[in-house]
């Protein structure tokens, strides 16, 4: 499938790569930005999702960004699921 002449691949590729650089970044501002004043503070709030197969593994250390993380996770997994079954439609 092509969107004006580039495959749909080839823009996923870009797409990823970008959000990659983006990351990098946003890390490079937070430590950068995080220097002042705040050590040894441990305040750091954590939480993450990690599909292994079929089964969630959910981890963290406060409730409400586990709870964004979870959504998250299912979001993405939606949207993964979505691009895949597109083309095996035909749309």
């Amino acid at each position: 499938m092509a969107v004006n002449g580039v495959d749909l691949l080839t823009l996923s590729i870009l797409l990823a790569f970008i959000l990659v650089v983006v990351g990098v970044m946003l890390i490079i501002v937070d430590a950068v930005r995080g220097k002042g004043g705040e050590e040894g503070k441990g305040n750091a709030k954590y939480g993450g999702v990690v599909v292994i197969g079929p089964v969630p593994i959910v981890f963290g250390n406060d409730s409400s960004v586990v709870k964004w993380a979870i959504i998250l996770t299912i979001v993405v997994v939606l949207v993964f699921a979505l691009l895949i079954l597109l083309p095996m439609m035909g749309v």
